[in-house]
């Protein structure tokens, strides 16, 4: 019941955020409308953390691909993996563009989500640490910073610690809530934390100039980045949710493409106010290994952060991965001829 309450106060202190949120966003990031006989329909998209990896989102609505599609978009910030959650079941954000994170936790809280497109089903993690840790063992006693206990970059640090066999517990490696990586990079220059793992090459030639080393990196099965549901939108407005799934695909098609580097470098330096572009460089290489052109969802992914997530709560072990993925429009798109379509179109 503890956790159902949770979710509860989640979805008032998300509603009050996203007054505040929607507000922001209409001043600083206006989605152009189109000019349709029709009116579009309006949708809010909730992202967690600010990376490269929201890159097709950032485009999307920069170059109107929602507009190409009949919507009008608003683009809200969520941190808290719990209450961008509590939105989305709410109904109060439309889509998540998010992972494995979200289905699984509210799987567990007994909210049907379902993932129905994921542009990455293979993660990059890269250790950064502090120059004078120069060997795993290194590690014991020293503090690594994440997002949230339970979130995407936990795991990335989850794995990483038990890919070069350590343990938190004994090995007494704390575990110290920061923030996103926006958050993280800066902590650790700061002697914050000794030790982080990060999810993009952004922020690592800025590291390494100032004496941090790249440690190990991890290429896990990681159902992190994708497009996420409830179930009931999924059966009652199927045509809604496809069409915001063919802006998403056709913008991932978009930065996929070596024409259009350069706007997409633009963009992600404008969105996570870089002063550097060749940081935004890192993290648009990483971008074109880690999408999917075929972005059906993990099952792979969801089992392995299903496995990392059941530490945390038990009662995911009784979850079935498959159960929280909906491939029925990915197959539509597929079978449609539309991937077809945009890979005729971003052909180089």
């Amino acid at each position: 019941m503890a956790r159902f309450s949770t979710l509860a106060n989640c979805r008032l202190s998300f509603r009050l955020c996203l007054v505040v949120a929607l507000i922001t966003c209409t001043v600083l990031l206006p989605a152009r409308v189109t000019r349709a006989a029709a009116t579009p329909t309006r949708i809010v998209i909730g992202f967690p953390s600010p990376t490269p990896r929201v890159a097709p989102l950032w485009i999307a609505q920069d170059l109107d691909f929602f507009g190409k599609y009949s919507l009008t978009s608003q683009i809200v910030l969520v941190r808290n993996n719990q209450i961008l959650t509590a939105g989305i079941a709410a109904g109060d954000i439309d889509v998540g563009y998010t992972g494995g994170t979200t289905v699984l936790g509210a799987a567990a809280a007994g909210v049907e989500l379902k993932m129905v497109a994921s542009f990455v089903s293979r993660g990059r993690g890269y250790l950064m640490v502090r120059p004078e840790i120069r060997k795993p063992a290194d590690l014991a006693g020293k503090r690594i910073g994440v997002q949230s206990i339970g979130g995407t970059l936990w795991m990335y640090v989850m794995l990483t610690l038990e890919q070069l066999g350590l343990d938190t517990a004994r090995d007494r490696i704390q575990l110290l809530v920061i923030g996103d990586q926006t958050v993280i990079a800066p902590a650790l220059e700061s002697q914050v934390i000794d030790a982080a793992v990060l999810t993009s090459r952004t922020y690592i030639p800025g590291l390494k100039q100032k004496g941090f080393s790249l440690l190990t990196e991890v290429t896990p099965p990681m159902a992190a980045t994708g497009i996420v549901a409830r179930k009931i939108a999924l059966q009652k407005n199927p045509e809604i949710l496809e069409n915001i799934m063919k802006a998403l695909i056709e913008a991932e098609y978009y930065v996929l493409a070596p024409s259009n580097k350069s706007q997409v470098i633009k963009t992600i330096v404008k969105r996570l106010k870089l002063a550097d572009a060749s940081a935004a460089e890192e993290g648009y290489a990483d971008t074109l290994k880690e999408f999917d052109a075929k972005p059906y969802p993990s099952i792979d992914g969801l089992r392995n952060m299903q496995r990392l997530l059941a530490m945390q709560n038990p009662r995911l072990n009784d979850v079935n991965p498959a159960n929280l993925m909906d491939i029925t429009l990915m197959r539509k798109l597929e079978e449609s001829g539309f991937l077809a379509q945009l890979r005729a179109r971003y052909r180089e």
